[in-house]
């Protein structure tokens, strides 16, 4: 049942010094469905980027002026706009320019699409793309020699569902000066035949030895990429959002493109940091030179493994499925040693900056969470919340340290939009006892801690935050029917939405300008179609989204959409 604010007004009573209703709003939203943290309203009245009411017609009526752009919402709703704690907006839209195919696509498919890609280039160009899918190659497979068929004279990088392995052919290899006596670097794998020559499959850091072959985009394909990327973004409703991975490739572009408006989301940037990464340092060093009024540059990445698919990079507290107790890598990888790692976090909490751990296994998500412990006894508790990102496995142990440690939980409950990557690869790499805890969204809300979702996006099909809303509440893929994955991990929609607003807000530092709709607040709103809470919750994946207001301005409005593909 909804709860109704009948005949009430929330307002402003004083603003500069004269009755809130004697100064005419810009923007009055009129006859809606209004989520506000109370109950529900009718209307909404904006001035300055402000909301200055929330109540009924009457309310905000009050403030209509000659100047007042009055919209008739005709029962749509009204809510606060979403915010995604990790995606790689960069990426994302690079990708869409790139030799791209269907996720989950057949060995076939994908050697077509590498021959139109090699086609429409010239000799010696590089045919970068993506994403492959481990699982729907037989074994022995997906080699160097396949790729080689249909691109003999291009080198070709291509990336895999999780961003964490590259499938490269004989010329890519040349060029990058990788052969049979190349080692495996420190937290990565060369893939090698009974031969010991490289496959063309690379892991983890191992995938540097290729990509940094790969000459890096222009200037105008980055800002066209990511202008793409945020726009696609505002159709869906997110108003902000953190982009996971900043480096010396895209922190100009995200800085400049912030400054001009282009991006119009409130952005929190996370400057990639490993051991030894003079860049990385370099970059954490010079952060305040890229801060712009809606972007913020105080996010540190750290990863601290890989990921649970076929790979077994992902960093576990027990052994993977059918992998032998005497290998020395059957828990996986964990990427920094846990002396190093404290050290670390310590250092940049001290300097008020937030962490972001990429921490995927059971094993990794206590290393981070024993991290910030410690940086908590040497700092005291003045530190931000740092995250544990993605979390697609806890040990219950940890489940409570993250609300006593004042940490934050962010999860990618995306990852069981439906591709193979749930239900067959990560599902065979850790069996199916795992699999009942699969990304715990229902312990960690109830621990008390905050918790909030990301994307990872591109590692995702799709950006769309509604495809997440429905499957944090069903466990199912959109739409509902078939597997129900970890059931005992459902929330409500009203705490996944609260997940997507309130909580995230707090987690990026503005909790008290964004996150609700309440006289005072900043104007982040969107309009939506229909009130997700009058649908059936199998529908929510594919709420529409109308208009998309940021600080009281349409950035979005989809009866006069801007270009949302590369085409």
């Amino acid at each position: 049942m909804l709860k109704t604010i009948a005949g009430s007004v929330l307002a402003l009573s004083v603003i500069g010094g004269a009755a809130a209703a004697e100064a005419p709003a810009d923007t009055i939203l009129l006859n809606g469905d209004v989520r506000t943290p109370s109950g529900w309203a009718q209307a909404v009245a904006i001035r300055d980027g402000v909301i200055v009411a929330v109540g009924d017609a009457k309310a905000a009526e009050a403030y209509r002026g000659p100047g007042s752009v009055v919209v008739d919402l005709n029962g749509a709703a009204v809510l606060p706009g979403l915010h995604d704690m990790h995606v790689h907006s960069h990426f994302a839209g690079l990708e869409q320019f790139a030799c791209g195919f269907a996720y989950g696509a057949k060995p076939a498919a994908i050697a077509a699409r590498v021959k139109e890609c090699v086609k429409a280039a010239k000799p010696g160009d590089w045919i970068v793309g993506g994403n492959w899918v481990g699982a729907v190659f037989k074994k022995g497979e997906q080699t160097r020699a396949f790729l080689d068929k249909v691109a003999p004279n291009n080198p070709v990088l291509l990336s895999d569902e999780s961003h964490h392995s590259i499938w490269a052919n004989s010329k890519a290899l040349e060029v990058a000066g990788v052969t049979r006596d190349t080692k495996d670097p420190a937290g990565g794998i060369i893939e090698r035949d009974a031969k010991g020559d490289p496959t063309g499959v690379f892991r983890e850091t191992a995938t540097e030895l290729v990509e940094k072959a790969v000459p890096a985009p222009s200037e105008e394909l980055n800002r066209k990429a990511l202008a793409l990327s945020t726009a696609q973004m505002l159709s869906f409703g997110i108003t902000s959002f953190t982009e996971a991975t900043v480096r010396d490739s895209n922190m100009k572009t995200i800085s400049d493109l912030s400054g001009e408006g282009v991006v119009k989301q409130r952005v929190r940037g996370c400057i990639v940091w490993t051991p030894g990464d003079a860049a990385g340092d370099r970059l954490i060093e010079t952060r305040a030179l890229y801060a712009k009024p809606r972007f913020k540059t105080d996010c540190v990445k750290i990863f601290m493994d890989g990921v649970p698919i076929e790979s077994h990079t992902a960093a576990m507290l027990e052994p993977y499925k059918g992998v032998s107790n005497t290998d020395p890598a059957n828990k996986g990888i964990l990427l920094i040693p846990q002396p190093v790692l404290d050290e670390a976090v310590a250092r940049f909490d001290r300097m008020g900056l937030h962490v972001k751990f990429h921490a995927v296994g059971d094993g990794a998500v206590r290393s981070a969470i024993s991290a910030a412990e410690h940086a908590r006894k040497v700092n005291g508790w003045a530190g931000s919340a740092h995250d544990i990102g993605h979390t697609t496995f806890a040990d219950l142990a940890d489940i409570p340290r993250v609300r006593d440690l004042h940490l934050t939980w962010e999860f990618s409950p995306y990852i069981w939009y439906p591709t193979p990557i749930t239900d067959t690869d990560i599902r065979r790499a850790v069996g199916d006892e795992m699999m009942k805890r699969l990304i715990p969204i229902r312990e960690a809300v109830a621990s008390g801690a905050n918790v909030v979702a990301g994307s990872d996006w591109s590692v995702v099909p799709s950006v769309n935050p509604w495809l997440a809303i429905e499957t944090m509440v069903t466990r199912q893929s959109p739409g509902g029917g078939g597997a129900v994955i970890a059931p005992d991990e459902r929330v409500t929609l009203d705490e996944a939405f609260r997940i997507f607003t309130e909580n995230s807000a707090a987690l990026m530092g503005t909790r008290d300008l964004v996150g609700s709709i309440e006289p005072g607040m900043r104007a982040d709103v969107i309009v939506t179609e229909r009130n997700p809470w009058k649908v059936p919750v199998t529908e929510i994946h594919a709420t529409k989204v109308r208009m998309t207001f940021i600080d009281g301005e349409k950035v979005y409005d989809a009866a006069n959409p801007p270009k949302l593909t590369a085409d």
